[in-house]
């Protein structure tokens, strides 16, 4: 598949690679046109694929047994997308990642990728520097949910989240936050002068 020059250069702003190492890589890239509510990940499925999101807005979450959902992340344009803890392990993804908005994904199957770092030091290390990234965003994420009360947890989101904060079902924010709708509107309500 042939890439857009402008999805090309998305691409190489979210994965700076040696040109070789992408041209090695582009021949499994894939763009994915999601309508809004279209999963890229269906918890229960095996996760098998790592992206880039070009447009729109994907939530990753959890569904829960009593059918409630989670939400444990936001991608927005430039952003990756895909569970790496589900890529990692051979199971059933706990995750779900649906398009909260139409979407455009560049995908890259997870198998290509770490093919990639096997064959060149300069992918290898471009995995292990987003492993760090992940790493540290989760501990981030999980001190906050840990330590901080709601109206930090709801400022560390703002903060986050600035560009794509209208865009976002305020529902979706809540569980974000780990609050439940009606105190997110009493937040935001003490927050208005």
């Amino acid at each position: 598949m042939v890439l857009r020059d402008a999805d090309r250069d998305a691409l190489h702003r979210a994965w700076p690679l040696a040109d070789d190492d992408f041209a090695a890589l582009e021949p499994h890239v894939r763009v994915r046109e999601l309508a809004r509510g279209a999963l890229f990940l269906a918890a229960g499925d095996r996760a098998t694929l790592a992206g880039v999101v070009l447009a729109g807005v994907l939530r990753e979450y959890y569904p829960l047994a009593d059918g409630r959902e989670v939400t444990r992340n936001f991608a927005g344009p430039g952003d990756g997308v895909g569970s790496l803890s589900d890529l990692l392990h051979a199971e059933p993804a706990r995750t779900s990642i649906v398009a909260d908005t139409e979407a455009r994904v560049i995908a890259l199957p997870w198998a290509s990728l770490r093919a990639a770092a096997d064959r060149s030091r300069t992918v290898e290390r471009f995995l292990a520097a987003t492993t760090e990234r992940l790493y540290l965003a989760k501990a981030t994420r999980e001190y906050e949910l840990l330590a901080l009360d709601a109206d930090a947890r709801y400022s560390r989101f703002r903060e986050r989240f600035a560009r794509l904060e209208s865009t976002i079902a305020l529902r979706h924010v809540a569980s974000y936050v780990g609050v439940t709708p009606e105190h997110l509107s009493r937040l935001r309500r003490l927050r208005k002068p």
